[in-house]
């Protein structure tokens, strides 16, 4: 799995704790093979945030922060959409409130963050 790149210590807590429990949560309820397809597009979504302005004569703090909160929030509660049964709606439900709420207090801590050396 690739690794984010992040702009200091502080971005790094608060994306890991966000991206460790999404994967924790699709862990519990996933087989197999969905579990690979959800970490084939987490790539792509690490890819993307990592190589943001790469080919762009500017890029944007604000937005390259957001890339993996939005994304990940996304696929994931998709992905809980189309997982979703009568026999595990109780726990998907409420992962999906859990991250609504962690995915919060992810973009509240992302807005303070200041970018150094612009």
């Amino acid at each position: 799995m690739q690794t984010p790149i992040y702009a200091n210590k502080e971005h790094e807590v608060l994306v890991e704790k966000y991206i460790t429990m999404t994967q924790e949560f699709v862990k519990d309820v996933a087989n197999e093979s969905r579990l690979a397809n959800y970490q084939d597009i987490f790539e792509v979504i690490i890819n993307y945030h990592n190589t943001y302005g790469d080919h762009k004569t500017k890029n944007n703090w604000h937005d390259w922060l957001m890339i993996l909160p939005i994304n990940i929030s996304v696929m994931t509660n998709g992905f809980f959409a189309g997982i979703e049964t009568k026999r595990n709606a109780a726990i998907v439900r409420s992962y999906k409130v859990i991250l609504n709420e962690m995915l919060h207090d992810l973009v509240d801590g992302l807005e303070k963050l200041e970018p150094v050396n612009e």
